[in-house]
């Protein structure tokens, strides 16, 4: 069993080092609390809404995220995955990372960029890896990564037991029934994982920002498809214990699995 912690922030755009200094006292809170996996949302260090590249590329100039987290994560020797931007010359990239007692193990780039996105940040051109670290074989993506059925299946073939998706959803893009319980971003997820027989963690924002509300729905996914924990409104955590041996069962009936089951002979 594994703890895994998803922790719901209200971040700023242009006010880099408060965003960071947050994002290290819920790493401290939820680590003294008995979280093994932590995970923060996309742009962690940033804030999302920009009104262009050079303005992310000035807010981010002298911080250096990656290291603190590092330390952190050494300090209590669990995992922290969070997204945050960074540069590399006139590029800014949206990307994750996966920290392992004090280890990165992998830094992702988004590779699905949603929206505005397109103006202010430069795609990754690799897939998602899966790395063994010290909970078992995780991976992470990108908030509109998971979208994509066959991208997502990447990692699940590779044998992924925990997917980390930090997310920022904003509202408004899809017209959500009054009584629906879910919002459409949170319901792809939940089909996500059960397609897949796979858990989810994602991390959401909160708040809002330069005029955007999110859509707050933090969730720990299990591989039946069912959120086992969400935050709720506002700032806050879920927390959970993940058997992650439940994402190595494939098995769906006595006769279907859903590796066995795939017809590559008529698509790959």
């Amino acid at each position: 069993m594994v703890k895994v912690a998803v922790a719901q922030a209200h971040l700023q755009s242009g006010d880099v080092p408060a965003n960071i200094l947050k994002t290290i006292n819920l790493i401290d809170k939820l680590s003294q609390i008995g979280a093994q996996v932590i995970v923060l949302p996309e742009l962690a260090n940033s804030g999302y809404v920009y009104n262009d590249k050079q303005e992310l590329i000035n807010a981010l100039e002298n911080t250096d995220v990656l290291s603190l987290w590092q330390q952190k994560s050494k300090q209590y020797q669990n995992i922290i995955v969070a997204g945050f931007a960074q540069t590399e010359g006139e590029k800014v990239y949206n990307r994750s990372v996966i920290i392992d007692s004090g280890e990165i193990l992998e830094i992702y780039t988004k590779v699905h960029l949603w929206d505005k996105e397109i103006g202010v940040f430069t795609p990754g051109n690799n897939i998602p890896k899966v790395v063994n670290s010290s909970i078992g074989k995780i991976a992470t993506l990108i908030c509109y990564d998971l979208e994509f059925p066959e991208f997502l299946s990447i990692p699940v073939v590779a044998n992924a037991e925990l997917i980390v998706v930090p997310t920022n959803w904003p509202k408004g893009f899809y017209n959500r029934p009054v009584n629906e319980k879910y919002p459409m971003e949170l319901i792809k997820a939940m089909a996500a994982a059960a397609t897949n027989k796979v858990w989810i963690a994602i991390c959401d924002r909160s708040g809002e920002e330069r005029g955007i509300e999110w859509l707050e729905s933090s969730c720990l996914i299990d591989p039946d498809g069912w959120p086992v924990a969400l935050t709720g409104p506002g700032e806050g955590f879920a927390m959970f214990d993940l058997d992650l041996s439940l994402s190595r069962d494939k098995s769906i009936s006595p006769n279907n699995h859903i590796f066995n089951d795939r017809r590559k002979d008529l698509y790959k």
